[in-house]
């Protein structure tokens, strides 16, 4: 079992430092307005999670007015002397729980980091331990959260801290090993407890969680697609007549077709004679290419067989000396050279580069060096120069021009390695400090420019939202009144007679100059205009000062030499608020001077107030708001500012560049260990490389080599030849390739593009006229026309010319049928038909079709749709409030399960739940045995028998009509039965039956209103209880059921008498519970006893205390009284 050990408050009202120490069953208790609720309002946030005033003391008072705020600040009282307001400081709420079962710790806890402007911030964390003895309070402050986290993160293994309440949360309970955030519901119904008015609601939402209602919009659709079938049969026998219509423009169209077909069929065939003759001249072309291809071939070969000879003969000299041992022992050589003078190359070309490249950064690291330390010596860059002098030192011996860098020794190279280190690590080190400076003076010079240039239009730098506050005063009060109403600010209405005394006025006055004035007659307008924009964050932080009030309450005369005599202005509203502010506050020319006067304060700010002197703070006199002069003083005094800031950027941002411009250092621990060696060894490669190419070239002076150079002289004389036998071929390639291009380009080209235009006239023919036309009138009198008229180009000339009079007609009557089809198509869509279609089978088949089967087949789809929505009532509608029902009944049964374990006195408690008997026949319906029987279900015959005009009715109920045609009043009645009849509720009663020790059983339903306060609480406890101990596991022995039991009662046990109030706490005892119940002083005798702690709350002026009793306590001390105590 997990318990909660101790509650630390710290900051909380008037709690400034409270540690509480609980047992299983606490009784916290104590007078009125003592602070109870206070404590449990604390509880709650660190429980819940949850930091929203609306869980604040309910069940003391249910339109309570405390806010967080209130709590924070402690200034809910306006007399309080102990008010937080307008101070910097930290409030602590925390929770240490022990872990019986582990021997562990841990810790659940909330900070609000409160700040004087009014904001605040609150963090949920939790670690593993107990409170530390310091109680987070370190210097007599408690800890900010920045030093909180570095607190937690020191002296704890496991703290973390979290951005939101829900991930807070989640881990908290994870913590508690609950893992359902159902507890923390029915914790905050546990405190705000109200009493029992309708059981049948407070079975529902108190114990049982409510299911998801069912979705049936997809069954509306369904309905809705079945009325607009009805409507589209209405609309066939207009479509028939348009279509009947469409068949006669059809006709008329082919008519003014068959006019042209045979003019067409004219020009596209006297097209096609002439592209056969063109095709004939072509083909003749390509036979002639042919011919003389086949001769320039001949002479390619026959050149080609002397080049293959002449090529052998080379071949078997070439032969012959490479067999020869003397070339054979020249060829050696030779090779054993240019492998020699390769590696060679290749070694220098490597040792070469790496020279440059160390003699390059030995340059750059020199200059940078150099350039280091002729800057001014500060104390940031003292270990950069020290390094810089040592790497000059070290890089000395890498700057110079002689070769032969890789034959020194290791050592250099070493030394420059650690020096070229410890420079890049101190510059490194140093930019990193300058880059941070400079980005801190931008921030404040970015800040004080924006302020300048607002100053510089004479907007003064007012605090966040003072004058949208002041405008959105100004509009509500005209809308209001009906005409313009001023709002002034303090300070725009005030000027410095004496600008000596312009700091002390303005240090004193503080946030006050900010205050706003309005006309006493308008005040109580604005003053609920403010109550109603209080919630607005930007509004709250700012005064409205009541001068009606002011001037009726207080004597508004200065005294002479007050502060108030130094300021001037003409605003009567203003004169009286200040004579108030500042007419006590004597001005004094020296410190010595303050104590002869209550109040009194010298033109250097040092204010003497209440019997205590302090110096106002300098940025409160330096913050010029007074008069006019105001703007210009604050812009002479930011313009210092910002000039001292941007010199400063200009001192830091070279040396920052200079920093950052050096380079990664070539020398690391690899380069020396690894290049450096690599590179010696080549070096010393090197000159033994010179040394063998020296004795290869020895060798080959010693050769005789008069033979092989005769036979080289033969071999070259065989090469000319050979070559100007290729030259004479490749003339011949030069023309067989234009040959062959000729007749690719006739094969290919030409007569392919003549073909294809002779196939493309035919395709034509092919696709317009069919071969029964082309033969029996096409053909036959294109040879009448031939005759007649003696050449093609006249045929073609003569008809397509008359074709396009014969076509413009055709075009008339094609567009009358398109037209005809796309009003058609627009009147009634969706129409798939095409319209530019030369065929009119679409249509005509359309036709036919409304003409003799389409209304029969609508009646039909008019039918399916209605049984498809049917099934999605029945399967889906049903079948989800049958399992709502079932899941509650489940959990009606846990809880009764739990509840049987714990007898309260002499009575038992079960919760019952049943059919409604107001909608019993529905209930019957849908919980109906036959819905399991069978493969059919809702569609099994003895079902349909049975419930069929019930599904009808219902359905009747919640899916009459399309929610287009339904009037507001229909429509609200259909919304009504849907929320109805979807609520599974609708068709359930939840009691709670209570049995004596005689058997006698009752119902709360019917004894509520007759049962004294005491006798409707008990069913309260009894129900909460059981929902707690089924949500801790409290009967699971395991470590699944190792979780934390606490239960919270607000006002507890008001209304029960002593035996109640006994047998409550024993049942809670009894299931496991761990309780803290806050009750009145009247109860201390009934509970006290038999609690084993009780905890008085103790307020004493603005302090409030904690005064533990324990058990022991008790004992020993029984004819003392804690009510008495606290007074």
């Amino acid at each position: 079992m997990k318990k909660l050990k101790k509650i630390l408050l710290i900051n909380w009202l008037y709690f400034s430092k409270e540690l509480i120490e609980v047992g299983d069953i606490n009784f916290l208790t104590g007078k009125n307005g003592a602070g109870k609720s206070t404590v449990i309002d604390a509880l709650q946030i660190v429980l819940l999670g949850e930091t929203n005033s609306r869980n604040f003391n309910q069940a003391a008072n249910e339109k309570s007015q405390r806010t967080l705020e209130g709590y924070l600040r402690a200034d809910m009282d306006d007399n309080s002397p102990y008010s937080r307001r307008g101070k910097d400081f930290s409030t602590y709420i925390v929770c240490e729980f022990q872990d019986e079962m582990e021997g562990s710790s841990f810790v659940t806890g909330v900070t609000f980091d409160c700040r004087s402007d009014g904001s605040y911030r609150d963090t949920f964390f939790i670690y593993t331990g107990t409170l530390p003895e310091n109680c987070f309070i370190e210097q007599g402050e408690a800890m900010e959260l920045s030093v909180l986290r570095r607190f937690l993160k020191q002296n704890y293994a496991r703290a973390e801290f979290y951005d939101t309440q829900k991930e807070y949360r989640r881990n908290m309970l994870a913590k508690w090993n609950v893992h359902n955030e159902q507890v923390l519901r029915m914790m905050k119904k546990a405190v705000s407890f109200r009493p029992i008015v309708d059981i049948q609601k407070f079975i529902t939402e108190n114990i049982c969680d409510i299911p998801d209602k069912p979705n049936i919009e997809l069954m509306q659709q369904n309905i809705r697609d079945y009325k607009r079938h009805e409507l589209l049969a209405q609309r066939q026998q207009e479509k028939l007549d348009a279509l009947q219509q469409i068949s006669r423009l059809y006709q008329e169209m082919n008519q003014a077709i068959d006019r042209c077909q045979i003019q067409k069929f004219l020009v596209r065939w006297a097209e096609k004679e002439a592209a056969q003759t063109e095709i004939d001249q072509r083909e003749l072309e390509r036979t002639e290419c042919k011919e003389n291809l086949a001769n320039v071939n001949e002479q390619r070969e026959e050149l080609e067989r002397q080049i293959e000879q002449k090529e052998t003969r080379r071949s078997e000299l070439e032969l012959a000396c490479r067999q020869s041992n003397v070339f054979q022992e020249e060829e050696r050589l030779l090779n054993m050279e240019k492998a020699l003078r390769d590696e060679q190359k290749k070694l220098e070309q490597g040792l070469q580069n790496l020279e440059v490249e160390i003699k390059r950064e030995a340059r750059h690291l020199q200059r940078f060096c150099g350039e280091i330390q002729e800057l001014e010596p500060e104390e940031l860059l003292i270990p950069v120069q020290e390094a810089a002098n040592t790497a000059q030192k070290a890089y000395a011996v890498f700057t110079g021009d002689e070769k032969g860098l890789f034959a020194r020794p290791v050592e250099l190279f070493e030394t420059g390695q650690q020096a070229a280190a410890e420079l890049s690590d101190a510059v490194r080190s140093a930019a990193h400090k300058t880059e941070d400076r400079i980005a801190e003076l931008k921030k404040q010079a970015d800040q004080k420019s924006a302020v300048l240039a607002n100053l510089r239009r004479n907007i003064k730098d007012y605090p966040h939202g003072l004058l949208l506050f002041k405008d959105r005063l100004e509009k509500d009060l005209a809308d209001k009144t009906g005409h313009a109403v001023p709002v002034y600010i303090l300070a725009d209405v005030l000027e410095m007679a004496d600008e000596r005394w312009r700091g002390a006025v303005e240090g004193y006055l503080n946030n006050q100059k900010y205050y706003l004035l309005v006309e006493p007659g308008r005040y109580q307008d604005a003053l609920n205009i403010y109550d109603r924009l209080k919630q607005e964050a930007e509004y709250r932080a700012f005064g409205l000062v009541d001068i009606g009030k002011l001037r009726e309450k207080e004597t508004l005369r200065p005294l002479p030499g007050s502060l108030a005599e130094k300021v001037e202005t003409e605003n009567k509203l203003a004169r009286s608020y200040v004579d108030y502010l500042l007419g006590r506050v004597i001005c004094c020319d020296t410190a010595e001077q303050l104590r002869c006067y209550k109040t009194a304060i010298t033109a250097e700010g040092m204010l003497y107030q209440g019997y205590v002197a302090r110096a106002l703070r300098k940025g409160w006199m330096e913050d010029a708001f007074i008069g006019r002069r105001a703007v210009q003083l604050r812009i002479d005094h930011l313009e210092k500012e910002l000039a001292c800031l941007q010199e400063e950027l200009r001192h830091w941002q070279p040396l920052q560049k200079q920093l950052t411009g050096l380079q990664e250092p070539l020398f690391t621990q690899r380069f020396v260990r690894i290049d450096v060696a690599q590179k010696q060894e080549d070096y010393q490669r090197v000159q033994t490389i010179i040394k063998e190419i020296a004795e290869v070239k020895n060798q080959l002076s010693q050769l005789n080599l008069f033979w092989l150079d005769e036979q080289r002289r033969i071999i070259e004389q065989l090469k000319e030849e050979i070559l100007a036998l290729n030259k004479e071929k490749d003339a011949k390639n030069v023309q067989r390739g234009n040959l062959e291009s000729r007749i690719h380009q006739l094969e290919y080209e030409i007569l392919p593009e003549k073909y294809q235009r002779y196939e493309a006239i035919e395709d034509v023919l092919n696709e317009e006229f069919t071969k029964e036309y082309r033969e029996t009138i096409g053909v036959p009198r294109y040879r009448q026309e031939l005759v007649r008229l003696k050449k093609t180009d006249v045929i073609r000339k003569n008809f397509g010319d008359s074709l396009a009079q014969s076509t413009k007609a055709m075009d008339g009557a094609q567009k009358k049928l398109f037209a005809a089809r796309r009003e058609y198509a627009e009147r009634f869509k969706p129409c798939a038909f095409q319209i530019e279609v030369m065929d009119n089978t679409e249509y005509e088949e359309e036709r036919r079709t409304l003409q003799e089967s389409e209304l029969p087949r609508y009646k039909e789809k008019i039918r399916a749709a209605r049984e498809s929505a049917m099934e999605q009532f029945q399967n889906d509608f049903l079948a989800k409030l049958k399992s709502s029902i079932d899941q509650v009944q489940d959990q009606v049964h846990n809880l009764n399960k739990a509840l049987r374990q714990a007898q309260f006195g002499t009575d038992k408690y079960q919760f019952r739940v049943g059919p409604n008997p107001d909608y019993l026949d529905y209930y019957n319906m849908i919980t109906a045995d036959e819905l399991m029987e069978g493969e059919s279900g809702l569609f099994a015959l003895p079902f349909q028998q049975k419930y069929g005009p019930l599904i009808e009715k219902l359905f009747s109920q919640i899916t009459m009509a399309d929610d287009t045609q339904l009037n507001a009043r229909k429509q609200s009645e259909l919304q009504e039965n849907i929320v109805r009849y979807t609520d599974f509720r609708t068709y359930l009663k939840f009691d709670l039956e209570t049995t004596d020790q005689n058997g006698s059983k009752q119902l709360l339903s019917q004894t509520l209103n007759m049962k004294s306060g005491g006798e409707t609480q008990t069913p309260f406890y009894i129900a909460v209880l059981a929902s707690f101990a089924q949500l801790y596991r409290v009967n699971d022995a395991t470590r699944f059921g190792n979780t934390v039991r606490l239960v919270v009662f607000d006002e507890a046990f008001n209304k029960m008498d002593s035996d109640r109030i006994t047998e409550s706490v024993l049942l809670l005892r009894k299931m496991g519970l761990q309780a803290i119940i806050c009750t009145p002083p009247d109860k201390v005798s009934d509970i006290m006893p038999i609690a084993d702690r009780t905890l008085l709350v103790d307020k004493s002026g603005y302090r409030m205390h904690i005064i533990p009793f324990g058990k022991e306590m008790q004992n020993e001390g029984s004819t003392g009284d804690p009510e008495s105590s606290a007074g």
